[in-house]
């Protein structure tokens, strides 16, 4: 019992490390953290504090110190205390301590609980599946979770004896790792924890974003058990050990400060904060980086389409979350050349004309799929039929760009895939419901602005 208790509460700290040092690293783009609401606050500073410590795990490996717990956290938590005791981190901290001294208000009626209710019971579910059953499904066991195993016992990021996708980013296997020096031991089933907590700040995000957009509680809530509820894909990804959850999370987080900024309604350090979610998004996984240039593209695109006032100056800006994504890509990308791993070349062999076809099919049906999120994208499509010209000459042409190139480019990847006749259908059911996951949250955010109008006004604007 004692055990137990201990290795839960080393499973506490090691999370919370990772949150004290996102937090301490918010106050250095934000010069008020504030700013932010609760989630987007606790959001960002799990996703950026994984991302800083899994950036430093590589920088040891590369500079030849192995892994322990102590040269993991040691220098992180320190740089962490220094911004905290700077100026700007005593007042962040300082104006959260007098927060928690006023307790919120918050009148819940009827429609709030039940939503509220869903969302709570999907955790209860997935959670306990989460940190009672081992890692299992092929990329689970096959990929990451191997990855994570042997950078625990090697104490460094060695791939040379594996070879399962090795040009993979590895902020996954790293983050595992980790946790299984907080642990002391190889845990699989604790360290799944990390799903449910992603999701619950994915869903939190999305909430608050919808009430900064104008959504009343009663619609964010609604739109976030919608998200959650509509079909299973989202629930699985809960409690299975893939990276693409943390994923849509880091999507989720830079296309909704890109749309803020755009709109002009975007908190102080939201740009730079951005880079931040772009670097997590191509540290994450092998289809971040297209997916945060298209962010920046669609974000180009309505800059010179809208041209709002300074908008040449303001295309210039994005540069700053251009940076965040070569930081988030070139470390890796050169540790690569420096050991000379093979780079997968699997999806730019060549172009097949019936694949082309059939994927249009695939998408199409899988966008009505219930499994898929079949309701969220009829709704949307709907949503944005209802907005009329709006979407046009509005900031909205951003995020309808990013998913529409998006699923555009979904059917363009499995047309250059190289499977067999006999095996591109079981390959597009393999892999469709996970390239829709990245998308799909964002698509959820589109669909809040299509339903603003639609929405009473909002009690109350979101709580910091």
């Amino acid at each position: 019992m004692i055990e137990t208790a201990v290795t839960l509460l080393r499973l506490l700290l090691g999370l919370g490390a990772i949150f004290f040092l996102g937090y301490a690293l918010l106050t250095l783009p934000a010069p008020r953290p504030r700013d932010f609401t609760f989630w987007e606050r606790a959001a960002f500073s799990f996703g950026i504090g994984a991302l800083a410590l899994t950036l430093w795990m590589l920088a040891l490996t590369w500079w030849g110190s192995p892994f322990s717990l102590g040269r993991i956290l040691g220098p992180p938590l320190a740089l962490a205390t220094a911004l905290l005791l700077a100026p700007r981190g005593r007042r962040a901290v300082r104006e959260d301590i007098q927060a928690l001294q006023v307790p919120p208000r918050i009148a819940l009626n009827g429609w709030d609980w039940l939503f509220l209710g869903l969302l709570v019971m999907t955790f209860v579910y997935a959670l306990p599946r989460a940190v009672l059953y081992p890692m299992w499904a092929w990329d689970a066991v096959a990929t990451w979770g191997c990855k994570a195993k042997i950078f625990y016992a090697s104490q460094g990021l060695d791939l040379t004896c594996i070879d399962a996708h090795n040009y993979y980013p590895n902020l996954i296997p790293l983050l595992l790792s980790y946790l299984y020096f907080a642990l002391g031991q190889v845990n699989d089933s604790l360290v799944k924890v990390i799903f449910p907590l992603w999701g619950a700040l994915l869903l939190g995000l999305l909430y608050s974003l919808a009430a900064r957009l104008g959504l009343s509680r009663r619609f964010a809530l609604g739109l976030a058990a919608f998200l959650a509820l509509n079909g299973t894909v989202f629930i699985v990804h809960l409690y299975i050990t893939y990276a693409d959850l943390p994923l849509a999370c880091f999507t989720l987080g830079g296309a909704g400060l890109l749309y803020l900024w755009l709109a002009d309604a975007a908190p102080r350090g939201s740009l730079t904060l951005t880079a931040g979610c772009l670097a997590g998004m191509a540290w994450c996984k092998y289809e971040g980086p297209p997916l945060a240039a298209t962010l920046l593209l669609a974000a180009g695109l309505t800059l010179t389409w809208l041209r709002p006032a300074h908008w040449v100056r303001r295309l210039g800006q994005l540069a700053v979350p251009l940076a965040g994504l070569v930081v988030g890509y070139l470390p890796w990308r050169l540790f690569i050349v420096q050991q000379k791993l093979e780079i997968g070349a699997d999806h730019i062999q060549s172009f097949y004309p019936h694949q082309l076809v059939q994927a249009i099919y695939y998408l199409l049906a899988g966008l009505v799929e219930p499994f898929y999120f079949g309701f969220l994208w009829p709704a949307l499509a709907l949503a944005l039929i209802l907005t009329g010209p709006r979407l046009w000459r509005s900031p909205m042409l951003f995020l309808a760009l990013f998913v529409g190139g998006n699923l555009a480019a979904i059917i363009l990847a499995y047309a250059v895939a190289p499977t067999s006749a006999a095996e591109f259908p079981a390959y597009v059911r393999a892999t469709l419901d996970r390239l829709l996951l990245h998308l799909t949250p964002t698509a959820a955010l589109l669909l809040a602005l299509g339903l603003k109008d639609l929405s009473p006004t909002p009690e109350s604007p979101p709580t910091p």
